[in-house]
């Protein structure tokens, strides 16, 4: 059962810098504006759940998001995969690709909503005197704002950085250089550690934590290779005594133990209101899609199966590495509906209750899990000469009840002897790999490696078709370049190299 679903709050509220129309141009006097709604802190309140709804819908992390992540990295293949997502997972999309467009689109849109929480005039609410819930939300929607240029950072570069609501169809704004997207997304995020609660009630999870934003900051600081700040930025994360591993990895990949003691923040989702919905339009009966698809398109026994585990992920676990149960279905291992015949992608599916082939989208939560936060740390001491730590940090995961009871060495051990610099971050690499894969961090790792020069230690670039200059940001969608005449006239190009 969830604990909560986020209200949609303002239904109609859909305009972003990447929606505008140029054609446009009127002002209804009579329309209700972002100055005069907002009254309220509880109104407040519904803009904020907007922007998480926003996040877990088909443009983001309920679709488009996670085939963004996951097809650019190497623990991925396709089997039938011929439209845009083929493009991504072979590196030949071009600026008309509709996944890279949905996820742009779907940030901004978050980004537009975020800011207007952000800016609200509310000066006084007699049902919230001490501003205590209005500070909350406003510091949520910073979250949710440093969450998106993080992304949009990461996967494109310079972006339009955009912190006012946009009033007009002729707001628009030049790029800003990556630099100074990263630095907004890192105010943004530690404005929010500095004033979110630790934790909720359980009728609020899904929301923001002082945990979760740190979290996120300990991602930007290490996407700069800034291992100083990332380390206290996660350290405070692991010293709140808040999180735990869970005795088993399957638990954080099951509906029945969510918001258990390893989760960090979870994108809710619920199910459909009938499948059919699920194909056609986010906004349907009154509210916003809030299942994934991922459970129907990565299942081969449920759903459609159209990508399986790579063959260089299977073979990166160890001999008797449960983990790799966790993430794989293998021939011969049991599914709700009996043994495997064929080979599937298992984490993040149904398939361990649902026994029914068709169209079945899922409404398991995704997470960012403590376990994340561990080998981030870990990768961190390394970088900081204290080997020790680094390698303690690893054997928190080692020591994980099901790799104890399945006998995994800690480290150092025979294959990972941990006795440099060079070979600790061999082992950090081997270990978020069949930690996290499939949950859309192998793709940034391997973006931030390369440009470190540090993937010769995992054996090469992992991404054949990679060209420098060209595939170590995404191309800035047409729709926008045409839409947005400023798009180029700060100093930074309209479109990424390669393009």
């Amino acid at each position: 059962m969830k604990k909560q679903t986020l209200l949609i709050g303002l239904i109609g509220w859909f305009i972003g810098l990447s929606s505008c129309e140029n054609s446009l141009d009127k002002v209804n006097p009579n329309a209700v504006t972002a100055e005069t709604y907002f009254k309220t802190s509880a109104e407040l309140l519904k803009g904020v759940n907007a922007a998480y709804t926003t996040l877990n819908g088909s443009y983001l992390v309920g679709d488009a998001y996670i085939w963004l992540h996951d097809l650019r990295s190497d623990d991925f293949v396709g089997t039938t995969l011929a439209d845009d997502r083929g493009e991504i997972l072979r590196g030949t999309l071009g600026v008309n690709n509709s996944y890279t467009e949905r996820v742009w689109k779907g940030f901004y849109i978050v980004i537009h909503r975020c800011n207007v929480v952000i800016n609200n005039t509310i000066a006084s609410d007699p049902d919230d005197p001490s501003g205590q819930l209005k500070n909350r939300v406003v510091a949520e929607a910073k979250f949710l704002r440093g969450l998106a240029y993080f992304e949009l950072a990461s996967l494109w570069g310079g972006v339009p950085l955009i912190t006012k609501p946009v009033t007009d169809f002729g707001g628009f704004v030049p790029r800003s250089t990556q630099k100074a997207v990263y630095e907004a997304a890192i105010q943004d995020l530690k404005d929010a550690a500095a004033a979110l609660p630790p934790t909720y009630e359980a009728a609020e999870n899904g929301r923001a934590t002082s945990g979760a934003a740190n979290t996120l900051l300990g991602r930007a600081y290490l996407q700069l290779n800034d291992y100083a700040n990332a380390k206290t930025a996660l350290e405070k994360v692991r010293s709140s005594g808040l999180y735990a591993l869970s005795p088993t990895s399957t638990e954080n990949f099951q509906e029945e133990t969510e918001f258990n003691k390893e989760s960090v923040f979870e994108y809710i989702f619920a199910p459909s209101p009938s499948a059919a919905e699920d194909e056609g339009d986010d906004y349907a009966q009154g509210q916003y899609r809030e299942s994934t698809n991922g459970t129907r398109q990565y299942d081969m026994n449920t759903g459609n199966g159209i990508v399986l585990p790579s063959p260089g992920l299977k073979g990166e676990f160890e001999t008797g590495d449960p983990r790799k149960k966790t993430t794989i279905y293998e021939v011969g291992d049991q599914w709700a509906g009996g043994v495997m015949t064929q080979e599937s992608w298992k984490k993040y599916t149904l398939s361990y209750k649902n026994a029914t082939p068709g169209n079945v989208t899922s409404a398991l939560n995704r997470r960012i899990r403590y376990a994340e936060v561990l080998l981030m740390l870990a990768e961190c001491e390394n970088e900081a000469g204290t080997a020790q730590a680094a390698i303690a940090r690893l054997n928190d995961i080692r020591n994980r009840a099901e790799l104890k009871t399945a006998g995994l060495p800690t480290y150092p051990n025979a294959k990972y002897p941990c006795n440099s610099k060079d070979e600790i971050l061999k082992a950090v690499m081997h270990e978020k790999r069949v930690e996290l894969a499939g949950e859309q961090v192998r793709n940034r790792d391997i973006l931030r490696w390369r440009a470190a020069g540090k993937l010769a230690l995992a054996g090469g670039d992992p991404i054949p078709y990679f060209q420098a200059n060209k595939h170590a940001l995404l191309p800035i969608p047409q729709s926008e370049i045409d839409r947005n005449t400023a798009l180029g006239s700060g100093g930074v190009s309209a479109q990424n190299p390669g393009y």
